[in-house]
């Protein structure tokens, strides 16, 4: 990928609404991206028809470019844009293609795809590292090509599966305040504990939203477990009110009970030897 400015990429030179609108028009009823971006910021939106998806290991990106640091990997790519997957700190980048690519990191057609609204630039969470300019701000193939051959081919680390029970445990027990008089530390405690299991289920559950079919009977609930765990992962947790802290820290952990829930029964049903 040719080098560019990074600074002068970090917003969209068109109008925004319309960026938005071409991203919204891959999903089957494109209000209900805007009404998720409204939500959460984030859209699951399936690849294949409006842009393909080439998801890159962040060692090749990092090797490529030179630097982990996000500044200088904007500044560094080159054409087209790009999205960081934040949640797991460094792992994917997710590189927009013209529809019919023929690649080895190319997400089957029809996988879903946690999609950042057009002027998320930053994190918490996935984020345009490069944010498209325009509609059709596809990255070449050959740059894409030649970023892998100087980032190189090592291998990939297979995703370990968190420890669902444990997790399960530790959120469960939040419910079970057994009548004690909350304190700050203890808010804090849980808030941070139930935030780090979270933050260890979106991968594994994002990438079981990829493997899913879209008319399979599970990805409306998984899509919508993914965009209340991102809404409460960006909600603000600084109240000096217990009550409402150990509210926010219930939310979280909710939302990973209803993860592993999810995880589970595609893992009863899964057959073969790749599991979740």
């Amino acid at each position: 990928m040719a080098t560019q400015n990074g600074a002068a990429m970090n917003a969209p030179h068109g109008p925004r609404s319309t960026v938005s609108d071409w991203l919204a028009s891959a999903h089957p009823t494109p209000e209900g991206a805007h009404h998720e971006w409204k939500l959460s910021g984030i859209a699951l939106i399936p690849t294949g028809r409006v842009f393909d998806v080439l998801r890159l290991p962040a060692a090749i990106v990092h090797r490529a470019v030179g630097s982990a640091v996000p500044e200088l990997v904007r500044a560094r790519l080159g054409d087209g844009a790009v999205i960081h997957d934040a949640y797991e700190p460094g792992r994917w980048y997710y590189a927009l293609v013209r529809p019919g690519a023929q690649h080895a990191y190319r997400l089957d057609e029809g996988t879903w795809l946690g999609i950042p609204e057009a002027g998320r630039t930053t994190r918490p969470g996935a984020y345009w590292i490069r944010p498209p300019r325009h509609p059709e701000d596809f990255c070449p193939m050959d740059g894409v090509a030649e970023l892998i051959r100087r980032g190189g081919e090592g291998p990939t680390p297979p995703r370990a599966l968190p420890e669902l029970d444990t997790i399960e445990q530790a959120c469960r027990a939040l419910f079970d305040d057994n009548g004690r008089d909350p304190c700050p530390q203890d808010a804090a405690a849980a808030t941070t504990q139930a935030r780090d299991h979270l933050t260890a289920l979106l991968p594994v559950t994002q990438e079981a939203a990829t493997q899913l079919p879209l008319d399979h009977a599970a990805q409306a609930r998984l899509a919508r477990a993914l965009i209340e765990a991102y809404r409460q992962l960006e909600a603000d947790s600084s109240s000096l009110n217990l009550a409402r802290q150990y509210a926010h820290a219930k939310r979280l952990a909710r939302c990973c009970l209803d993860q592993v829930r999810v995880l589970r029964e595609l893992d009863a049903a899964a057959a073969g030897p790749q599991r979740l």
